[in-house]
């Protein structure tokens, strides 16, 4: 698995624009076993419902879908993010704070990208913005090295599920 960082510049001061490629597939290697765009969708569905199984530490509350979305409720210690997600089915999620609550303004997006059958990669792209104090610490620096870990750690943990075919059902 590979990991393809691009940074982006930042077009307003105060925001953060980020995007990477993690390869999920890698058919000329043996040694790594291939999984179907099929259940990285479902993975990447699950990571989308309920983040909490990827990331430790944070509570969710996913609401039931309306359409292609849902609107889900996120709380990390004192912080708490109210987020409209829209899924395209076996594409991609985009992931969009709501404007109308006193919360920073984040967008996330992970696509499937297939350049050729069976070479499978997300793309994952952040944009968000960033707190005015601390500006002795670089926080997009920070924020940017977290990303990269979580989205690498989430494609390892959606590969060990798609192997083991462990997907379980949605709960909440």
């Amino acid at each position: 698995m590979t990991d393809l960082t691009n940074e982006i510049e930042m077009p307003e001061q105060g925001f953060l624009e980020f995007e990477h490629i993690v390869q999920v597939n890698e058919p000329a290697n043996p040694t790594s076993a291939d999984i179907s765009r099929a259940h990285l969708w479902e993975g990447l569905v699950l990571r989308a419902r309920s983040p909490q199984r990827f990331i430790e530490g944070i509570d969710c509350f996913s609401h039931p879908q309306n359409g292609a979305g849902f609107v889900r409720e996120i709380s990390a210690g004192d912080a708490h993010f109210y987020e409209d997600v829209t899924l395209e089915h076996e594409s991609r999620v985009l992931t969009k704070t709501q404007r109308d609550k006193p919360q920073i303004h984040a967008e996330s997006e992970a696509s499937i990208e297939e350049p050729e059958e069976g070479y499978l990669f997300v793309r994952f792209r952040y944009r968000r913005e960033l707190p005015d104090e601390h500006r002795a610490v670089d926080v997009g620096e920070h924020l940017k090295a977290a990303y990269v870990r979580l989205d690498t750690d989430a494609i390892k943990l959606i590969r060990v599920m798609a192997e083991n075919n462990s997907f379980t059902a949605l709960v909440n």
